[in-house]
């Protein structure tokens, strides 16, 4: 596959461009050569049916590309590539016309004036189009193909001496051109790649030693800032096996988001040092898109309601159940962009708007847009938003514009994942980040069957949403076959519910905002409750976080049982407050962690584990997850006591912190190795536990003689799959001594 660098995009867009318009003239000679040949050659006056038609046909392939000629700038920056396809296809269908054309006036008019005309007009345009969009070629090569092909077969078959002749003139022609197609292109590209060349050595020469000492801080400051992490996500990790009240956990559920959020942004770090050495690594894998967004708005959330701001979401509702491409990058491009709307806004709605294109039966292109209604930026802003002078000592990284880092690195992964990236803004009315990615889908589509029976002929309304959060109530809705509408307020929802029990046009469902004012809302939500002609009536409440916890709503949930739905409301949870309102009977999902019984919990108590780990707090939370899984464990602090206790007693594995004070995990295992090498003592298993996720340490880690590995933070599910490969059930004995833990 071709590499396409930043230089060369900016290269491939004049060429582009200056294709865009040379092609201008063409267009217009079609047209002024399809009106001479049919009115002064007298084509139209003998065939009036068929130079209607004909004429037709010039007129649509003409109009389109003029379209792609003025629409140059829109199209290209929503997608170079589908610009490509479109012209492309743009030369396709003028080369049909034209090729068609002259076989269609040697079988009316003959090898005549007409003829000649329109022959005439074919070399020029397809001489004129071999320097013109050089960095293309098949498409031009059928473009030739088109244009000449029909035109032999029509003189070989028309047959006589002087159409003979005329077949090889055009023939030998047709062949120069692909010569000269060819060789332009490779031109073109030499050229591009020799200037590349010559860039990198200039580059890789002069930044050499700078970008290694970069990167060295870069995975150490990651390394530092892992652990900590790892102590906050281990412990929330414990926290949630536990008993826990609804609105516990919520809020666990979006400290944990926020935690993620926060890993994400240190991976962030990581990620730009790839992206200056063009080391950036794709790992595409199905993955469940809608909940990957939910997953999204449940981690900012919170944290824009704190600002008074509104999160909502629109998300198109024929978007493919699962995609394939690279989950993490792609949710590391939207946080980016989410993060950058909070951190810029202080008032209004902050809009996820998604839509997805599918161009093939697997493949498609996802179009993701993040509004907001804060303060803009400025033209100059805008024109540099994306360029990399991060680094450039005449820029300073922390001015009051500078966005920082996390846009570039955004450009630099939806390029390699076959997209784009762009900006719009309005100083002082708010901007509007999109971006898009190629990715493979799976084309299942099939909805709830009970719910949609249940919804079917509903009708809701909401009252006090933003406009967002309507369009996306909204969406989906319509995706379960309901009607759903916006009141202008509250008082204008409560009537709008007692006219339609009197004119028996009734509304089904009710959603109540708190956005507008929270008191208006919850008297909305009491009146409802307590009036007995509008009983039948379901109602949902959909207020923040913080705004769960107060008394006034808990005591409407106590009292009347009401659906309180936490913002920003995604289709998860709507359905399933709508299942619960109907009464449809949901399907409860298969933990990825298997619940193990109490014998097989039991028998893991006869595996000993030793963990080897210098910070106390990330001590205490392995040792706690441990302990949940069923095995008991002995801790150490440094690998030299460790390894003094190994000699002495036998463990069935090893948990090993690479970055220990005074020898560290590598070394230690080593030296645990050449020990039992020369001992003949069977091979323990040991497993890394690091925070640095720098590439190649898992490969260090294994040529130190370790075994697996797994990354700071550790989630339980992590730790379960990695124990029980290397500790299965049945290797458990019974005869094993019950070692003391710390």
């Amino acid at each position: 596959m071709t590499v396409i660098y930043r230089k060369d995009r900016k290269v491939l867009k004049r060429v582009d461009y200056g294709a865009a318009k040379n092609s201008l003239m063409g267009v217009l000679a079609a047209l002024l050569v399809y009106a001479l040949v049919t009115a002064w050659g007298g084509v139209y006056r003998a065939h009036e049916l068929e130079t209607l038609i004909a004429g037709g046909a010039v007129v649509l392939v003409t109009a389109f590309r003029l379209w792609l000629i003025a629409r140059f700038d829109a199209l290209y920056g929503a997608g170079p590539a589908r610009w490509r396809k479109l012209f492309g296809a743009g030369l396709i269908l003028h080369a049909l016309v034209w090729g068609v054309m002259p076989v269609w006036l040697l079988w009316r008019t003959g090898a005549g004036f007409n003829f000649f005309v329109v022959i005439l007009y074919n070399v020029g345009v397809t001489t004129a189009l071999g320097s013109s969009w050089m960095a293309g070629l098949r498409v031009r090569q059928l473009y030739i193909v088109l244009m000449f092909v029909p035109i032999l077969l029509g003189l070989f078959f028309y047959g006589g001496m002087k159409e003979w002749l005329l077949v090889v003139l055009v023939g030998a022609y047709t062949f120069y051109l692909f010569r000269l197609y060819r060789g332009q292109y490779e031109l073109f590209w030499h050229a591009v790649t020799r200037e590349r060349r010559g860039e990198q050595h200039d580059r890789r020469r002069d930044h050499h030693a700078g970008t290694d000492i970069q990167l060295s801080l870069v995975y150490r400051l990651a390394h530092e800032l892992r652990t900590p992490m790892n102590s906050v996500m281990g412990m929330m990790s414990l926290l949630e096996e536990t008993k826990l009240s609804d609105e516990q956990r919520e809020y666990l559920q979006a400290a944990g988001q926020s935690g993620k959020l926060m890993l994400a942004l240190i991976d962030d770090v990581l990620d730009y040092s790839r992206i200056l050495t063009g080391r950036i690594v794709l790992s595409p894998d199905y993955f469940d898109l809608r909940g990957t967004l939910e997953q999204a708005l449940e981690a900012f959330g919170p944290m824009a309601q704190s600002k008074g701001l509104e999160l909502s979401a629109v998300v198109d509702r024929m978007l493919p159940r699962r995609v394939r491409g690279d989950r993490d990058r792609f949710m590391q491009v939207l946080t980016n962009l989410l993060s950058n709307a909070v951190k810029f806004s202080d008032k209004g709605e902050i809009r996820l708007d998604v839509d997805f294109t599918e161009e093939s039966d697997n493949e498609g292109v996802l179009r993701v847009r993040v509004s907001d209604q804060g303060r803009g930026m400025d033209t100059d802003t805008l024109r540099t938003l994306f360029q990399d002078h991060f680094l450039d000592g005449a820029q300073d990284a922390f001015a009051a514009k500078h966005i920082g880092f996390g846009l570039l690195v955004c450009k630099g992964l939806t390029e390699a994942m076959g997209g784009s990236i762009g900006a719009e803004s309005v100083e002082g009315e708010g901007a509007t980040f999109w971006f898009t990615v190629r990715l493979g889908m799976q084309t299942n589509m099939n909805e709830p069957q009970k719910l949609l029976s249940a919804m079917d002929g509903l009708q809701a309304l909401v009252v006090g949403s933003a406009g967002g959060a309507l369009a996306g109530l909204q969406e989906e809705f319509e995706a379960l076959g309901c009607q759903c509408q916006g009141a202008r307020d509250y008082d204008h929802a409560l009537q709008a519910l007692r006219a339609g029990q009197r004119e028996q046009s009734e509304f089904h469902l009710l959603l109540v905002d708190t956005r507008e004012r929270q008191e208006l809302a919850l008297n909305l939500c009491h009146n409802v409750l307590v009036d007995p002609a509008l009983r039948p009536v379901k109602l949902i409440l959909m207020c923040t976080i913080e705004e769960r916890a107060q008394p006034a709503i808990q005591r409407l949930v106590e009292r009347h049982g009401l659906v309180v739905l936490v913002k920003p409301v995604h289709r998860s949870v709507l359905r399933g407050a709508l299942e619960r309102l109907l009464g449809v009977p949901r399907a409860v999902p298969v933990r990825d962690l298997p619940l193990e019984n109490a014998e097989a919990l039991e028998r893991r108590r006869h595996f000993r584990l030793l963990l080897v780990e210098d910070n106390e707090v990330n001590q205490l939370v392995t040792k706690g997850m441990l302990a949940k899984l069923g095995y008991q464990v002995k801790t150490f602090s440094n690998a030299p006591a460790a390894l003094s206790l190994l000699q002495r007693e036998t463990y069935d594995l090893v948990l090993m912190d690479c970055m220990l004070p005074g020898m560290d995990g590598f070394e230690a295992t080593r030296v645990m190795r050449e020990s039992e090498r020369q001992e003949g003592r069977p091979r323990t298993p040991i497993i890394a536990i690091t925070a640095n996720t720098a590439e190649g340490v898992q490969a260090r880690c294994l040529a130190a003689g370790m075994d697996d590995f797994l990354a700071k933070p550790v989630h339980l599910e992590e730790m379960e799959t990695v124990l029980r490969r290397w500790l299965p059930l049945g290797s458990a004995s019974d005869d094993h001594e019950e070692g003391e833990g710390e």
